[in-house]
């Protein structure tokens, strides 16, 4: 199978039928597809392939006029570039296979070609959504069958999206060129922090790739006066000594797009694989320049990477993801430079969260940017908005806990023998309500883009408090819902926390919203 020229990219069509399209076709024909049909970080990792290949066509762009002329030049160059290029995109080439170490064994001696494959890592750890191993996964039950059949084109898809998100831990060991690898692995590139990936969103695949390639004034602003770099199948390293082309791969703003993390050979079956640590990609924790579609944040005066967290949707994030990045790395994706002030535009937002080498969850949302939140005025007005709907979800829990006081005299006692694990409780607790007020918020956050899409209007005021009303009326809807009014005792304690929510003018003495956080 070759990569550039065979069908394996699953996109949609204008007509909204799904297909599958090779990468020359995504690259080369892009105006024929709409978007890409994929899970979320498998959206990362192909945007991040599109890109590397874009970048190694154009050899730029460099400034903004080339830029500019991404459309009409690109399907012409890609074609003559993948052609050039076609054997390194050979899935089994026996000397550069894509993406994998031809030169892989079990043993230091080299791999006997008629040998067994039984030690050989089953193909499914490829895919996060499959069960394999100690990954056990709720709605898969295939993870014990030896006759899983997995196409080749899902395979070479979750290899690419492997290489990007792939967590650390323990990973089994083989050998390169008579080396062994480690026993333990760290983070793939896309992975760190749980970090926020955000993307541009164009009419068409062309225009999304268009909009996301940074020329290389705007790579400067991030990676400073480190090498451009080349693609990794252009200097493919022979082995963890080759500085050079380590370097190119682990640090280098190309080389980092389609990364080597985890060292794969896949068997002609499709089956099974040789799987082992690879290369090292530092962080930003490292001291490394963020991803260039995360997100940095200064939260007490410290920088650091925007996270995804389970318990927060990504729309409550929004005012620090559509930052544009400064000088200093601070800001959102650094496509958003190729957005003009004063326009708006559609962004897609994803992120995989995981709890050490565990796979939590994968989340998307595609919203779209009105002009004056990329505003200074507008970001705060919007952070303010998503700071009084999180005050009302936490009034929403206080008030549900002391229904619960009143008519539990034990739960007090409960909460104190709890420990550390009292959060995890009150989030049993609350979870029926809160989950209900943040779902009817999410449903009606188009009423706080109109209020931030109104700033500087008539209208602003008047929107901003239709919103506000809403955040009220969910936040009480929710507690009717949840704290029943059966039998007297049960009216005595709604009323109490009903005072809570809607009269008291204290506030809850803790967040009891966000109780639970993913560990990363």
């Amino acid at each position: 199978m070759n990569v550039a020229f065979d069908p394996w990219i699953p996109v949609v069509t204008p007509s909204g039928k799904p297909d599958m399209a090779s990468l020359c076709d995504v690259l080369a024909k892009g105006e024929q597809f709409v978007d890409l049909a994929v899970r979320p970080h498998e959206r990362v990792a192909l945007m991040r392939l599109f890109l590397c290949v874009a970048h190694a066509v154009l050899n730029g762009p460099k400034d903004y006029d080339e830029w500019r002329n991404v459309p009409e030049q690109l399907p012409e160059a890609v074609q003559k570039y993948l052609t050039d290029w076609k054997d390194s995109f050979e899935l089994f080439h026996k000397e550069k296979p894509w993406l994998q170490v031809a030169g892989l064994s079990k043993t230091v001696e080299g791999e006997n070609p008629q040998a067994p494959t039984e030690d050989w890592t089953p193909i499914s750890k490829l895919n996060f959504s499959f069960a394999t191993g100690n990954n056990a996964t709720l709605f898969d039950h295939s993870g014990l069958s030896k006759n899983r059949s997995i196409a080749l084109s899902e395979t070479l898809l979750s290899m690419l999206t492997f290489q990007c998100f792939s967590p650390g831990g323990l990973i089994s060991q083989v050998y390169w060129n008579g080396k062994q690898s480690g026993k333990s692995s760290k983070d793939g590139p896309c992975v760190p922090a749980s970090m926020i990936h955000a993307f541009l969103r164009g009419t068409d695949l062309l225009k999304t790739i268009h909009l996301n390639l940074p020329t290389h004034e705007d790579i400067l602003i991030s990676y400073g006066k480190r090498d451009f770099g080349k693609p990794v199948w252009e200097m493919m390293p022979t082995s963890t000594a080759a500085s050079a082309m380590v370097e190119n791969a682990t640090a280098t703003y190309v080389g980092r797009l389609v990364p080597i993390t985890r060292l794969i050979r896949i068997h002609p079956s499709c089956e099974r694989m040789l799987l082992g640590d690879g290369l090292v990609y530092p962080s930003f924790t490292d001291g490394f320049p963020q991803e260039p579609t995360a997100t940095v944040v200064i939260r007490q005066e410290e920088r650091s990477i925007l996270s995804y967290r389970p318990t927060k949707a990504l729309w409550r994030e929004l005012s620090a993801v559509v930052v544009k990045r400064n000088t200093e790395g601070s800001g959102g994706p650094l496509s958003l430079r190729a957005i003009q002030d004063g326009k708006g535009c559609d962004l897609i937002v994803a992120a995989l969260a995981r709890d050490k080498a565990t796979i939590v969850d994968v989340v998307e949302s595609v919203f779209h940017i009105p002009p004056p939140l990329r505003t200074n005025k507008g970001t705060a007005s919007y952070e303010s908005e998503v700071k009084i709907a999180e005050s009302w979800a936490n009034r929403l829990g206080w008030a549900i806990e002391g229904y619960r006081q009143e008519i539990d005299v034990g739960w007090e006692g409960r909460l104190k023998g709890a420990g550390p694990g009292k959060w995890t409780l009150k989030s049993k607790l609350h979870s029926i309500a809160t989950s209900h007020y943040w779902t009817t918020v999410e449903k009606n956050l188009q009423l706080l883009m109109s209020h931030i899409e109104a700033i500087g209007t008539d209208a602003a005021i008047p929107n901003r408090e239709v919103w506000r009303k809403m955040l009220f009326s969910s936040a009480c809807e929710a507690y009717r819902i949840s704290c029943g009014q059966e039998t007297p005792r049960h009216m005595r304690a709604f009323a109490k926390g009903w005072q809570k929510l809607t009269v008291t003018r204290d506030k809850p003495k803790t967040d009891i919203n966000e109780t639970t956080e993913v560990k990363v």
